[in-house]
This record gives C-alpha cells, structure tokens and sequence, in this order.
C-alpha cells in the first residue's frame, strides 16, 4: 500500500485535527505536536509493515489504525487542556467515539472497521488482551510498536539538557537529576513495563520509556529503536548509581535478546 492510497484519510485527520486549533497559540502548538505526532506514527506503521512483510489485509488495518490512532485527543485537549487521561478521559475510547461519531472509518469494510477500532482503543492500554484474534491483534501491535517509536523522540526532545520543557508533554513531572521512584525501578529489573501511575519525576518518565523494550512486537521496532540510541541517551540521563546501571544492562539485553 502506498502513501497515495492514504491520501484522503490522511487529509480527513488534518481537517478534523484543525476544526480544534485555537486562538492560543500555545494551544495550537500543543495541537500541532500532537497532529504531527500521528502523521510519525503512520510512517512509522509503513516502514514496520514493509520490513515485516504483512500481507495486505493487516497493512490496511494498521496504516488506518495508526493514523487515527489519536484522532481522541484533539476533542481531548479542546476540553480539558491536557494530554493526561487520568486528569481528563480515556484518549483510546474517546477516539472510537469520534471515529464512529464523524464516519471517518467509512470507506473501509466491516472487519477492517472493527480492526482499526480494537487498535484504537486498546492503543493506550499497558497490555493487549492475550484472547484477541490476530486479525485484530496484529494491527494493534503495529499501532504500539510506531506510538512507542515516536514518543521516544518527542520525548526525548522535551528531556535533552537545555531544551525548553513542555509540560504538557512531560506529564507535569517534577525535574529531581537525582532521584528516582524505586517501584518503578523494581519493575524493570523484574522484566515488566512501568507503570504511569508510579512517575513522580522526569527520571521515573525515561525508566518507563526504557521499561517499553519489554512490549516492542517486531524485530523492525527492536532494530530502530537500537539504530536511534533511544535506549542509551534515555539511560545516560539517569543517575549514576549501582541500581540504575543494573537497569541499563537489564533493558539493553533485553533489547538484544527480544
């Protein structure tokens, strides 16, 4: 499928996306990140497709999944001024609402339709129901595969030394160079994701963004996130202590080993 085939959804999420920008242009700005961010998302759902060689059926599903994958948080943040469900509402259900709501899902059929939208709201989940067929499975783990690969960038953006913080993209999170929450820690020594409850500073946001390793599905995710140094420059920001240089080589063979 090439990018040509998506022309038009592609310019229904740019249409629906602008129909909530602002007078404010901090809130535009904060839309157009998030705008721009499922347009990432898509490429990246394209070039784990291709390197994975999925057939036709499960490449629609997922490049249409991907691209609106966060079509909810534009009447998200139109409400409530935040990214942050937990101080809002679920960003995933909200999408499915609003897929079903403006028929932007129309040109697809009735098992694409249900595909794109199990992807959509189970995208923002911490794990994928292990009893999904994989018609529908498989999409939804191309979508969490390219929202992590992107995310690792713009986060990482908003974390480099010197970079202005936006706190809509860190979550509020509190800057504590030397501290870390040890739940958090505790988690990924014992193999599993982080927990987004748990963060209370920017260095427990880069564990739970190291933590992601243990939920990356494709070898094509695993070798981008390895060719980009996501894993190293997120680790190299922590604190130089005995724990968190046992977390560096727990999630660096994890990467490897997957």
């Amino acid at each position: 499928m090439t990018g040509m085939d998506m022309e038009a959804p592609v310019l229904a999420l740019v249409g629906f996306a602008r129909e909530h920008f602002s007078a404010d242009a901090q809130d535009r700005s904060n839309m157009s990140l998030k705008l721009d961010h499922c347009l990432r998302v898509f490429q990246e759902a394209e070039t784990i497709t291709t390197r994975e060689c999925l057939p036709p059926n499960t490449t629609r599903r997922s490049l249409w999944a991907a691209l609106f994958h966060d079509v909810g948080r534009f009447p998200q943040y139109a409400a409530h001024k935040t990214f942050d469900d937990r101080k809002s509402t679920d960003h995933g259900r909200l999408g499915v609402r609003t897929l079903k709501r403006r028929c932007l899902l129309k040109p697809l059929n009735e098992q694409d339709r249900k595909a794109v939208l199990t992807a959509v709201i189970l995208h923002n989940k911490r794990f994928l129901p292990s009893s999904l067929p994989d018609w529908a499975a498989v999409p939804a783990r191309v979508v969490r595969d390219a929202d992590k690969l992107d995310i690792f960038q713009v986060v990482l953006n908003h974390l480099r030394p010197g970079s202005r913080t936006n706190p809509v993209v860190t979550m509020g999170l509190r800057d504590d160079p030397g501290v870390c929450t040890d739940a958090l820690v505790s988690q990924i020594l014992a193999g599993k994701q982080g927990d987004y409850a748990r963060m209370r500073t920017l260095n427990d946001f880069r564990l739970l963004l190291c933590s992601w390793v243990y939920d990356l599905n494709f070898s094509a995710s695993r070798q981008a996130v390895q060719e980009r140094g996501y894993l190293n420059e997120l680790l190299d920001e922590l604190p130089d202590l005995p724990i968190i240089r046992r977390v560096r080589e727990t999630v660096l063979s994890a990467l490897k080993q997957r």
